[in-house]
C-alpha cells in the first residue's frame, strides 16, 4: 500500500477513537454530575428533615396566695416551715388573741343569761338579737386566729415569727401549687390562627432537651404588647407580640417556678 494511503488510514483511525473518548468521557462527566445532585439533594432532604421548629421560651410560674392577719394580736406559734407541703384546712400557724379569749368569757355569759331572760319573757327580742350578733362577732374573729391553709401546696415564704405583733392586713405566709404550673409565651400575630384554647404542646427544658413536658393552652391573649424585657428568645426581636398561656403537667415536680421551658406551641 503506498504510503499516502497508510498516513490516511491511521489518522481515521485516531480521529475516531478520540471521538469515541470524548464521548465516555462527557458521559462520565454526565453521571457525576447526575451522582452529585442525588447526592446534593439528599443531603437537603435529610437537613430540612432534621431542621429544628423555632422555639418559643417562657419562664415557668405558680399562682402564689398570700395569707395575711384578720385580726390584730401576736403570734404564738408557727406549725410549718418554708418548702413545707401542705393540704387544705391544716392549721398554719395560731394567733394568741387574748383581747378577743377576755372579751368572750363576758360576752358567753352576757349571752347564757339573755337567753334565758329571753324564754321568761324578760328580755325582748330586739335586746337579744343585738347580743347574738355580739357573741357571732367575736366567735368569728376567734376563728380567725387560727390561720389554715386555704388550698394543697407548699410554704414559700414565712414572713413572721413567733412573737410579732402583726396588725389586720399584714402578711404572714406565702403559698403555692407546684403542681399547678405554667409559662407564658409571646408569639407574633400570624401564629395566633394556628393557635386555641385547648391545643395540646409539647415544652423542652434547654437542659434536658431529651425530656418533654405536656401542656395545654389556657388563655390567649387578645390584646397585643411588646416583647416583655424578661422573655429569653433565640433571637431578639422587637415587635408587638400575643401572650399565650400553657398549663403543664408537673405531676412529678420536675418543673420548677423560675425555670426557662421553651416550646414550639405545635404538636410535637
Amino acid at each position: 500500500m503506498p504510503k499516502g494511503k497508510k498516513d490516511t488510514v491511521t489518522s481515521v483511525q485516531y480521529t475516531d477513537e478520540n471521538i469515541a473518548n470524548k464521548k465516555k468521557a462527557r458521559r462520565m462527566a454526565y453521571i457525576v454530575a447526575a451522582v452529585a445532585l442525588v447526592c446534593a439533594i439528599a443531603v437537603g432532604i435529610k437537613y430540612f428533615m432534621s431542621a429544628k421548629p423555632f422555639m418559643y421560651a417562657g419562664t415557668l410560674e405558680t399562682t402564689k396566695v398570700m395569707m395575711t392577719a384578720r385580726v390584730a394580736s401576736d403570734i404564738s406559734d408557727i406549725y410549718v416551715a418554708e418548702g413545707d407541703m401542705v393540704v387544705r384546712g391544716q392549721t398554719l400557724m395560731e394567733l394568741s388573741c387574748d383581747t378577743y379569749k377576755i372579751l368572750a368569757t363576758q360576752i358567753d355569759n352576757d349571752f347564757d343569761r339573755a337567753r334565758a331572760l329571753t324564754e321568761r319573757g324578760h328580755m325582748s327580742q330586739a335586746e337579744f338579737d343585738v347580743l347574738t350578733r355580739n357573741k357571732q362577732d367575736n366567735d368569728l374573729k376567734l376563728g380567725w386566729c387560727q390561720v389554715t391553709a386555704p388550698t394543697d401546696g407548699v410554704v414559700v415564704t414565712r414572713f413572721r415569727e413567733p412573737g410579732e405583733v402583726v396588725a389586720p392586713g399584714t402578711v404572714l405566709l406565702s403559698l403555692a401549687n407546684p403542681y399547678e404550673i405554667w409559662a407564658y409565651f409571646y408569639v407574633p400575630y400570624n401564629m395566633l390562627y394556628q393557635l386555641r384554647v385547648g391545643d395540646s404542646v409539647v415544652g423542652i427544658l434547654p437542659e434536658a432537651p431529651d425530656r418533654k413536658f405536656h401542656g395545654k393552652i389556657i388563655k390567649i391573649n387578645e390584646q397585643a404588647e411588646f416583647t416583655p424585657k424578661n422573655v429569653q428568645t433565640r433571637a431578639e426581636r422587637t415587635r408587638l407580640v400575643y401572650g399565650i398561656k400553657v398549663r403543664f403537667d408537673n405531676s412529678d415536680l420536675a418543673l420548677k417556678a423560675g425555670m426557662t421551658i421553651e416550646s414550639s406551641l405545635g404538636n410535637e
